[in-house]
C-alpha cells in the first residue's frame, strides 16, 4: 500500500512539471497574440478619432468662411475664419490624443481633396478640406516586430453652402 502511494505521488509530480513546460511554451505566444490585438485596436481607435476630428474641423471651416465682427462690448474684434480657429476646433475633438509630428491643414480644394488655395476664399458650391497628418507611435514595436511609427492621414472634404 505504501508503494502505490509513492508511485502515485511521483506521477503527479511528473505531470505538474509537464504543465509548467506547456505553460512556458504557450504563454508567450498567447501574450504576443493579445498584445497584437490590443495594439491593432489602439491604431483603429486613433484612426477613428482623427477622422472624426478632421470631419468636425471641416464642418467648422465650411460654416465660418466669412468672419464674424463684433463691435463694442467686452470682446470686440473679428472671429471665426482663422485657420487657428479651425485647428482649435479639431483639437477640441481629439480628446487629448496627438500624433507625433502632427499637422493640420485647411484649404480650398476640389472634390478629391487637392489643394486649390486659401479656404477663406471659398464660395458656395466650392469645397473645403481639412487634413490631419502625423505618425502613430506603436507601444511595443520590438515585441510585435513592428515599425516604431505608422504614418496617419485623416482627410475630410465638404462643400461650402454659404454662411
Amino acid at each position: 500500500m505504501q508503494r502505490s502511494k509513492l508511485v502515485t505521488k511521483q506521477r503527479r509530480d511528473a505531470r505538474r512539471g509537464g504543465a509548467i513546460v506547456e505553460t512556458a511554451l504557450v504563454l508567450p505566444i498567447v501574450l504576443l497574440f493579445l498584445f497584437g490585438i490590443m495594439e491593432y485596436g489602439r491604431y483603429i481607435l486613433a484612426l477613428q478619432i482623427f477622422t472624426n476630428a478632421a470631419r468636425e474641423g471641416c464642418r467648422y471651416a465650411v460654416t465660418h468662411t466669412q468672419p464674424v465682427t463684433i463691435v463694442g462690448g467686452p470682446y470686440p474684434g473679428t472671429y471665426g475664419n482663422n485657420t487657428s480657429d479651425v485647428t482649435n476646433a479639431v483639437n477640441s475633438f481629439l480628446g487629448g490624443q496627438t500624433l507625433s509630428g502632427q499637422t493640420t491643414q485647411v484649404y480650398l480644394s476640389d472634390s478629391k481633396g487637392a489643394n486649390l488655395g486659401a479656404w477663406t476664399n471659398a464660395q458656395p458650391g466650392q469645397f473645403v478640406c481639412v487634413k490631419i497628418t502625423g505618425n502613430y507611435t506603436v507601444m511595443l514595436p520590438s515585441l510585435l516586430s513592428m515599425p516604431n511609427s505608422i504614418p496617419v492621414t485623416a482627410t475630410s472634404v465638404m462643400i461650402c453652402e454659404g454662411n
